[in-house]
């Protein structure tokens, strides 16, 4: 008779395409995993997967009993769940994050996980959305909280929140004329990474409405960003909830202008086959600790 350990092995073959992948992500090592696949062949009397040199695939019959596969173990998971709560659900998740995030309600959804989900260990990765977005698509992150949506096969993608942006600067930077934006580039512009939408929507505004040449200072990391206005380097563009204290101490200071970029939005991203419960429980706290966030705001 087959067992679960079994099915969750042939399914996580079947998804990262190599029983070495699936021995990493089972936390095993690879002859465990050929013995169970082996063992599960032997059972059903069926061959599971093709095996070429360097490569596997599914057989027809795999292909047929795949989806079966997951249902099995997704139903396992929930009664296990049901029987125990949160007691059943267990192990690493692994979550990919914006740095705005972590400027904002990260702590909130931590707590929330630590009081929902105490037996869960938490694998931050805090990194440019295009980086987290190919992190999950490989499968290295559980959970992806980043800008905008991913409109990809077997993703879930749900918005969460947006964070209006502002033009900021440290009170030693001279503020005549500085209502028009196309002004700004008098100093250099701070801004997001340039591999970011927000870089890029800035950079077409000021080529479009600007004659004369602008001197972008781009940052992968919002602190850098943040030291760098304070500093009196440029003018930056940030999120008001990031420089809560820069603000309230007077290290910056929000310029009124004419025009502005389009709002962050945020999302919360994840693959949903094979189906975990794991990643789906978390995922459904991050909404409950954005509007913790927004309430104490």
């Amino acid at each position: 008779m087959f067992n679960l350990k079994q099915l969750e092995t042939f399914v996580w073959i079947a998804h990262l395409g190599s029983f070495r992948k699936a021995a990493k992500h089972l936390c095993t090592t690879q002859p465990a995993i050929s013995t169970r696949i082996a063992n599960l062949e032997e059972t059903l009397n069926v061959p599971l997967f093709f095996r070429d040199t360097g490569s596997i695939s599914l057989t027809a019959k795999g292909r047929e009993l795949l989806p079966f596969a997951e249902k099995l173990l997704s139903n396992a998971d929930q009664f296990h769940a049901l029987a125990n709560n949160s007691e059943a659900i267990s192990g690493i998740l692994r979550v990919g994050v914006s740095e705005t995030i972590v400027h904002t309600w990260l702590p909130q959804y931590l707590s929330l996980i630590h009081q929902n989900l105490p037996h869960l260990e938490v694998e931050l990765i805090v990194d440019a959305t295009i980086n987290l977005r190919k992190e999950l698509l490989a499968r290295n992150i559980d959970i992806a909280i980043l800008l905008g949506d991913v409109v990809e096969p077997n993703v879930v993608s749900q918005y969460i929140c947006d964070y209006s942006l502002h033009w900021v600067a440290s009170p030693t930077i001279q503020r005549t004329s500085l209502h028009a934006t196309t002004n700004f580039s008098h100093w250099p512009i701070i801004t997001y990474a340039r591999n970011t939408s927000p870089y890029h929507e800035v950079e077409r505004y000021f080529k479009k409405h600007n004659n004369q040449p602008t001197r972008f200072y781009s940052a992968s990391s919002l602190s850098a960003s943040i030291r760098l206005a304070e500093s009196g380097v440029g003018i930056a563009m940030l999120p008001k909830e990031v420089i809560v204290e820069a603000l309230k101490n007077n290290t910056l200071k929000i310029i009124e202008s004419d025009w502005t970029p389009n709002p962050l939005q945020f999302s919360i991203a994840y693959l949903d086959t094979p189906i975990n419960l794991m990643t789906i429980e978390a995922a459904k706290l991050t909404f409950e600790a954005a509007e913790q966030y927004q309430t104490l705001s």
